[in-house]
């Protein structure tokens, strides 16, 4: 377990700090967007935005045959990506009945009120 962590932390400091700019910019902004949310979930969807960007960013820009000229624009759509996913989850969670009702009428097609 400890080489994994070092090798993680080697990765990770190896990035270019453009990269993790970047990234940091579109998950702030991504956290700041919801005005629903609170201090503790604004940093959790931070974080998850963040991470998704960092994570998946060469995998996704290599799996579409995309340049490294299109790392940065992958990183900023995937860390709003990632924080978009978190609000779901969190505002999914607060009430699993009424996120249940909505998903069946979104699937029965049934016009929202």
């Amino acid at each position: 377990m400890r080489e994994l962590m070092d090798g993680l932390w080697h990765w990770f400091w190896q990035l270019p700090l453009t990269k993790i700019t970047a990234i940091s910019a579109f998950a702030v902004i991504g956290a700041a967007l919801p005005k629903d949310i609170s201090a503790r979930d604004r940093l959790m969807t931070f974080f998850v935005g963040f991470m998704a960007a960092l994570v998946f960013g060469d995998p996704v820009r290599s799996l579409f045959g995309f340049g490294e000229e299109w790392a940065y624009g992958m990183a900023g759509i995937l860390a709003m990506a990632g924080r978009n996913i978190a609000v779901f989850i969190l505002r999914a969670s607060r009430d699993p009945k009424t996120f249940a009702q909505d998903v069946l009428e979104i699937w029965r097609g049934v016009p929202r009120k």
